[in-house]
């Protein structure tokens, strides 16, 4: 398994568990990610203190949730909240939004790279006197075209850019947003992004 394999599949787990406890299974099911994979994660997380497995399932430790905001902080993210099952313009999705941290010099690319990365869609949501919206169609009315979405994003930090990465599983959404929030650094710093597939 490739190391940005590695960081994005422990992510991933370790965002869908601050929802509450879950089972392998429905992990699994959730994440789009195979038993074997999934049971390696595991691994790696329980051996390192970061996640707690009962019969019920596993849960999130005090120490994930620390690794958890500081591998997000690492990556440009402010913070990061999982979508269960939103429903967004007639079809229910999995997703991800977070805070970025860096700017978004080009939506267009930012959306090609996650979907790249394995989302349906990706938005990018711009704050800007209190208002969100998109750029490119700022008339747009967020909160009654996509109401779950843009609760979602009010309720993230107030920074100038937001990421909404939508999928059928949650595993290539955050594969996605990394990819911006990797966009968002390299223009933060004025350098080329690295891929954190």
């Amino acid at each position: 398994m490739r190391e940005p394999d590695r960081g994005a599949r422990e992510i991933a787990l370790l965002l869908a568990l601050t929802k509450g406890v879950r089972g392998r299974y429905s992990l699994s099911e959730q994440l789009g990610l195979g038993q074997g994979v999934l049971r390696g994660v595991y691994r790696s997380l329980r051996e390192r203190g970061l996640i707690a497995v009962g019969r019920g399932g596993a849960r999130l430790t005090a120490e994930g949730f620390r690794e958890l905001e500081r591998l997000l902080r690492e990556r440009g993210i402010a913070r990061a909240e999982v979508l269960e099952d939103v429903e967004a313009w007639g079809r229910r999705y999995w997703g991800v939004v977070a805070a970025l941290e860096g700017g978004i010099d080009s939506v267009v690319e930012a959306r090609d790279a996650a979907v790249r990365a394995g989302a349906r869609m990706a938005l990018i949501v711009r704050r800007e006197g209190g208002r969100l919206y998109l750029p490119g169609v700022e008339d747009y009315d967020l909160s009654s075209g996509a109401p779950s979405i843009y609760g979602a994003l009010a309720s993230m930090p107030p920074v100038e850019f937001c990421a909404v990465v939508l999928g059928d599983k949650l595993y290539p959404c955050v594969k996605g947003l990394l990819e911006i929030a990797s966009l968002a650094r390299a223009s933060f710093k004025g350098g080329s992004a690295q891929p954190h597939a």
